[in-house]
């Protein structure tokens, strides 16, 4: 019976250590939300300065009506030529998951934007996300492909 009980926690042992080898641990999905939750704050604090500080040199957005825009310098440029602004977007995720292998994952939340109506009007509009990251050679997080699109604003 002892030689069972010894195999049996040898099998669990060795599970955990297989799934905390791909990266797939919980504790690995917590520093991914944390990485989303710096992004936001680099954001609030520096506004597009902060916002770029997170993008990987290859990431990948995809503005609404328009082509997907490949690369840092070409994501730059288009910011610079439509004037984006993300200091007041707040966002918060809500849920992040990873691939086996631990090197990339993805997080989905809620954001809201602040700002007027073609009346004057202050409004709140409101978004959801898909970040997708990708684990850098230096262990950091960086974003590899970022898209929202509207969503009602989410009380909370």
């Amino acid at each position: 019976m002892r030689g069972v009980l010894t195999g049996v926690v040898m099998l669990v042992f060795m599970s955990l250590v297989a799934t905390a080898a791909r990266g797939g641990g919980s504790a690995d999905k917590g520093a991914l939300l944390a990485a989303d939750l710096a992004f936001a704050k680099a954001t609030a604090e520096k506004g597009l300065e902060g916002w770029l500080s997170w993008f990987a040199p290859d990431a990948k957005i995809f503005p609404a009506g328009e082509p997907v825009i490949e690369g840092l310098d070409a994501i730059k440029a288009y910011y610079a030529k439509t004037g984006f602004n993300p200091k007041p977007l707040t966002w918060k995720p809500a849920f992040a998951d990873l691939a086996a292998s631990g090197d990339l994952g993805y997080t989905v939340g809620y954001a809201s934007w602040p700002g007027t109506d073609e009346k004057g009007q202050k409004v709140t509009r409101g978004s959801k996300y898909l970040t997708v990251w990708k684990k850098q050679a230096d262990g950091s997080w960086k974003v590899a492909a970022d898209l929202g699109n509207a969503a009602p604003p989410k009380a909370g």
